[in-house]
């Protein structure tokens, strides 16, 4: 180590310890080598122009709007087809619509549609299989759907068919909505390619909603799509876990129910048929068959008290043979 190395010597040194040919003290140590290294398996690539919506919490109160929208679709399609229909659903997933697109088939019935108080479109969804034993069930067939249905398309009478589905489901989705938001659902358009829908980019989160629904010869699902960004303004609501029913329905029924007992309840009516003063006295001294003047005059108007409130007024007289009071007029406040 006493021997002093020249310059090209050092240079060449320097050179070796960079290539790698040659360790350094420090570097040779296991603590020194993992300093400043990065495990590559960890790292993941991070694209601004599509960052995923960031999404916390469950929606408690959409399952209940689904709920509700189960029960009545199921009677309006039975009833619409004349046979038992059942409908449940299977799934609530968060994804990006392109994912969502890229999972339909050619062809799929898709019926766009509109909310009117809210921000955006959604998607209804039927399968093709479903939507060809609807069709057959309509006309009277045994809603046996068809064995090869890729590559056919819908014709007109079929979307006309299956745009009245959509009109029963449309219905029963406002009246499931109602408690929550009035949303003002509508018909848009139907498409049957999946790139021909596009509500929202392929990058959004998009909430798709899969319904199983059963007859009795064929089966198939249903999907309602609703864009994350047309719930976002009424996230709160759909997050609560309990929420006060303001249906018309039931603002009907609550109002008949307290009507009713209103009706039922007793109320006191006096009529006051006059009043004095006198001295203690005068009591004392009273005397059978002495009068006692009265501040009403017998052929007038006398006060109507319900409750100890004046309402209205009225004539003292007899009504078969009872003493009674015929209502004139109410009070004015």
């Amino acid at each position: 180590m006493n021997q002093v190395l020249s310059q090209s010597e050092v240079d060449a040194l320097l050179a070796a310890v960079s290539d790698g040919d040659v360790a350094s003290s420090e570097t040779s140590k296991p603590e020194a080598q993992n300093v400043g290294k990065v495990d590559e398996r960890k790292i993941v690539s991070y694209d601004l122009t599509s960052q995923d919506r960031i999404i916390r919490g469950r929606l408690p109160q959409l399952e209940v709007i689904y709920e509700k929208f189960m029960r009545a679709f199921r009677v309006s399609l039975s009833s619409a087809l004349r046979k038992i229909a059942s409908i449940t659903l299977t799934s609530t997933e968060f994804l990006k619509f392109g994912e969502f697109i890229n999972t339909l088939p050619m062809p799929t019935c898709m019926s766009v549609l509109r909310f009117g108080n809210l921000r955006g479109s959604a998607l209804f969804v039927i399968e093709s299989k479903l939507a060809y034993a609807l069709v057959d069930s309509f006309f009277g067939g045994a809603d046996r759907p068809y064995t090869k249905i890729d590559g056919k398309d819908f014709t007109p009478i079929e979307l006309s068919i299956v745009q009245k589905v959509v009109g029963l489901a449309i219905n029963d989705m406002e009246m499931a909505w109602a408690s929550i938001e009035k949303i003002g659902c509508s018909f848009v358009r139907t498409e049957v390619n999946p790139q021909f829908v596009g509500i929202v980019p392929p990058t959004d989160v998009v909430i798709a909603s899969t319904f199983d629904v059963e007859l009795e010869n064929a089966t198939g699902t249903i999907s309602i799509v609703i864009p994350y960004a047309t719930i976002e303004p009424i996230k709160q609501k759909l997050q609560t876990g309990f929420q006060v029913e303001t249906d018309q329905t039931d603002k009907k029924l609550w109002t008949a129910i307290i009507q009713e007992q209103l009706l039922e309840t007793d109320m006191e009516i006096k009529v006051n048929l006059g009043e004095t003063e006198i001295k203690l006295r005068d009591l004392m001294n009273l005397k059978v068959g002495d009068v006692l003047p009265l501040d009403q005059d017998a052929s007038g108007e006398f006060d109507v008290a319900v409750e100890g409130v004046r309402k209205f007024k009225g004539y003292y007289g007899i009504h078969h043979g009872t003493v009674a009071v015929q209502v004139t007029r109410p009070v004015e406040k």
